[in-house]
């Protein structure tokens, strides 16, 4: 089984602590790939050549290439990051600004379809779900089915050092719990009933502008390429 990791930090504090216990209970036979934040494309610069021209013409194609080359080999998506003011690290947002291309809307990968997802969130005392949400709402519309989320609101012992073996512990549970049920999960054999209705009102939507084109737009092009619509 492979595992792709996209870590939001370099920092190898209690986010590292519950991502690395969740790959230890995963077991031994993965072959696992990581990025850090400095393997992370730069922020998109708003150029559209992605939608228009192709996503090899983006300026950062180079790094965004490489990892989602990636994603599409792997069998399990891994991200792991602290919550910053609420949300997903900046390093992690410049990442799916990237790949927003590869939405269904867009022109989505079926080898998508078939992926988990996990996300790992951690925080000092504040929700996990809206910094877990940015991730989600992106791998959704890539057309990942099956996404398992896990957060930990933590007061006082914010720094791995110190934490008390109690702590520890309780974050051991959570990513054991959590590596049982992506597990059970692998392989993803068929769309959830969310991502096969978005991906059908993608197709209509994708239909209906093709009639209005002499020349088929990108998006439209790779549609017809995929056999999803027809002219």
């Amino acid at each position: 089984m492979k595992i792709t990791v996209i870590n939001g930090t370099p920092v190898k504090g209690v986010t590292y602590f519950m991502k690395e216990q969740f790959l230890d209970y995963m077991g031994n036979d993965h072959q696992i790939t990581q990025f850090y934040p400095t393997d992370l494309p730069e922020f998109c610069v708003g150029c559209k050549n992605c939608f228009v021209n192709g996503e090899e013409k983006c300026p950062h194609f180079q790094k965004t290439d490489r990892i989602w080359n990636s994603f599409l080999s792997a069998d399990i998506l891994v991200f792991a990051y602290p919550v910053y003011a609420l949300r997903a690290p900046a390093a992690v947002k410049s990442l799916l600004d990237h790949l927003c291309v590869h939405w269904m809307v867009h022109r989505p990968d079926a080898r998508l379809f078939e992926k988990t997802a996990v996300i790992i969130t951690n925080s000092v005392g504040a929700p996990n779900g809206s910094a877990q949400k940015d991730v989600k709402t992106s791998l959704s519309w890539m057309g990942v089915s099956r996404i398992y989320t896990c957060g930990a609101g933590m007061m006082g012992d914010i720094f791995i050092e110190k934490m008390s073996r109690e702590h520890k512990e309780m974050l051991r549970k959570k990513m054991k719990k959590l590596a049982g049920k992506t597990a059970s999960a692998v392989p993803c054999r068929r769309m959830s009933l969310k991502t096969a209705l978005l991906f059908a009102v993608c197709k209509a939507q994708h239909k209906m502008v093709l009639k209005g084109e002499t020349v088929p737009s990108l998006d439209n092009a790779y549609y017809l390429r995929q056999g999803w619509i027809k002219k």
